[in-house]
């Protein structure tokens, strides 16, 4: 596969036009064109989609671009290495929940990037789902999750920390009068729970099975703030850290259920077992060591 032409399927991703695209690469139109269409034949799919007069990326052009990211910045770094240059360099991809990405990743980069200014870092939402295919193949160089352990054999991980978890509710809601409350008093509540901070969702909803819990209904939402703010307006119980609600509960916007037991999970570390480290994910895990153990 051509770096080149990767580097020009990049350029319009990143720009969404190949007129732009060919201006900011010193290329012609047409040549930008064929270099995608190259790249295209030789995918044997397309990567981009044509709607009237502007362009969006496929499903397999989304995909693509995440490679593309790291074979070109697997390239930067190794001409920075035979060069002798004493920067280090390159991408960082890394899933990561958005409550720890708010509540400790800040210190954790203040830390770090003025260490690694060629450090390119890509942070996004865990993906459970694919989290292992993703580490093997290198799309993602380390993971971290809310969960106590990691079933994929092919992984290890490192507890960080155990994190409170606490149900909420809104304070006029009639659980939070309660003096105790547990999964059975769920039974007909509207639930609030998230897709992006993975493993303790999967957690409570396998005791609400168990309990043979059917609630009313359940929103699902990609935003903890989303959450937290229609708990505000009064809709739903949810469970979630209680690093993340704390300013909430300490402001009386929401109320913390009296739950009958205590409720926690950790956070762990992911990375493929026995994969080689570059330095600059090892100074990036020691950071994160840091800052939330």
């Amino acid at each position: 596969m051509d770096l080149q032409r990767l580097l020009t399927f990049r350029t319009v991703a990143t720009l969404m036009n190949f007129n732009r695209a060919a201006e900011v690469l010193n290329y012609s139109q047409s040549t930008v064109s064929a270099q995608i269409k190259t790249l295209e034949n030789e995918i044997g799919i397309l990567l981009f989609k044509r709607i009237g007069k502007s362009i969006q990326l496929t499903v397999a052009g989304s995909k693509m671009l995440t490679y593309a990211d790291k074979l070109l910045a697997i390239r930067d770094e190794a001409l920075a290495e035979v060069a002798g240059r004493n920067s280090v360099s390159g991408l960082l991809t890394v899933r990561m929940p958005q409550t720890i990405a708010t509540h400790y990743l800040p210190p954790i980069l203040c830390d770090y990037q003025p260490r690694f200014p060629g450090v390119r870092l890509d942070i996004t939402s865990c993906a459970m789902h694919s989290l292992e295919h993703e580490l093997r193949i290198g799309t993602v160089d380390v993971a971290f999750l809310f969960a106590d352990s990691i079933g994929a054999k092919n992984l290890e991980s490192e507890l960080l920390r155990i994190e409170r978890l606490v149900i909420v509710t809104h304070p006029n809601h009639p659980l939070a009068a309660r003096k105790v409350v547990d999964f059975k008093d769920l039974e007909g509540q509207v639930l609030l729970l998230p897709k992006s901070d993975c493993g303790y969702r999967m957690v409570f909803e396998q005791e609400l099975v168990a309990e043979r819990v059917t609630p009313a209904t359940v929103i699902e939402m990609n935003s903890i703030e989303a959450i937290k703010q229609t708990i505000r307006a009064g809709i739903g119980v949810t469970v979630i850290p209680e690093i993340a609600i704390r300013q909430e509960v300490d402001k009386g916007e929401v109320a913390k259920v009296r739950w009958v037991d205590d409720l926690e999970t950790g956070i762990l570390m992911i990375r493929y077992k026995d994969k080689w480290c570059h330095p600059a994910l090892l100074a990036f895990m020691e950071a994160v060591r840091r800052f939330v153990f």
